[in-house]
């Protein structure tokens, strides 16, 4: 699950990064291509929130439950 949302990550970034650059020199095709950087933005925050409960569930396992 780890390489499938960090590939999520990447893709993400590329996918809103070329929604942009479309977007601000006014290419052709800018208009559809604002969907794919509304689903480039999906997949950052969804990689980014998996990582995030990773990271809370690690370190709920490393609390020692006798000292809560």
């Amino acid at each position: 699950m780890k390489r499938i949302a960090f590939f999520a990550l990447l893709f993400g970034i590329i996918m809103a990064t070329v929604a942009y650059i479309i977007e601000t020199n006014d290419l052709p095709g800018a208009v559809p291509m604002r969907t794919f950087g509304f689903i480039g933005y999906i997949f950052i925050i969804s990689a980014i929130a998996w990582f995030s409960l990773q990271q809370l569930y690690q370190w709920s396992k490393e609390v020692d439950p006798g000292n809560s």
